[in-house]
């Protein structure tokens, strides 16, 4: 005889042969504390970033020779520091109506406070006609590795900081496994001064003081880097 098994037949002896241990897992309970933490310090630099513009004309058609113009630029500006490495951020070139070929280039090196003294006088005099040398832009901003190595000073400080915390917490709650769960940076913004000075003729011909040093040189200042944390520590909660 030819028997027929509906879907609930065969589920049945499924279910029936679950094992009678078998519960549902209850994810355990933390206990967790949470504190906010900070750090902060002062980003120096000891060099500064310079820009120098050099205009220069000559009779030809533009678009001749751009590589050995890009160089002479270079060799020009070079001449002002030459221990600097100079690297030539902008290259523009175009043609006025009397046929000259004008170009414009925008050098940039980072050059020590030292370094600054007369830079303008300098500038001055290495122009002639034909080229012109100015000072386009000076700050005092920290190089990126600078600013790393205060951001990482200041995550190793928020580290023990954190320590220092779980090993007070574990002392107030003896018998406590404490570990720190999680820990989440964050850069504060925070204002700063920075003094540049932007390209113009009068800076280009500013007085010098009696040391060399313009009048408008800008001032080695530095930065406030703040570093906040919000630092967890938990610990399963015992059960009641």
């Amino acid at each position: 005889m030819l028997r027929v098994l509906t879907p609930l037949a065969v589920c049945l002896p499924l279910v029936l042969g679950a094992p009678a241990w078998a519960q549902v897992i209850v994810p355990p309970i933390m206990d967790q504390v949470v504190l906010d933490l900070t750090a902060e310090d002062w980003v120096g630099t000891d060099t500064a970033r310079v820009e120098i513009v050099a205009d220069a004309a000559a009779a030809g058609a533009a678009g001749s020779g751009s590589g050995g113009q890009r160089d002479d630029l270079l060799k020009a500006v070079s001449g002002l520091v030459p221990d600097a490495e100079w690297r030539i951020t902008r290259f523009d070139r175009s043609t006025d109506q009397a046929g000259l070929e004008r170009r414009r280039a925008v050098v940039e090196a980072r050059l020590p406070e030292s370094a600054l003294g007369g830079l303008a006088d300098k500038a001055r005099q290495a122009s002639r006609p034909g080229l012109q040398l100015r000072i386009g832009a000076i700050e005092f901003t920290p190089t990126l590795a600078e600013t790393e190595a205060v951001r990482a000073r200041l995550r190793a400080e928020i580290y023990g900081k954190a320590a220092a915390e779980l090993e007070a917490l574990e002392r107030s709650f003896p018998g406590r496994s404490f570990r720190m769960g999680n820990i989440d940076f964050a850069e504060a913004p925070v204002p700063y001064a920075r003094k540049t000075r932007e390209a113009g003729p009068a800076m280009a011909m500013a007085a010098p003081m009696a040391d060399g040093v313009p009048e408008d040189s800008p001032m080695n200042v530095s930065e406030k880097l703040v570093i906040r944390a919000r630092v967890v520590l938990s610990a399963v909660a015992p059960r009641e």
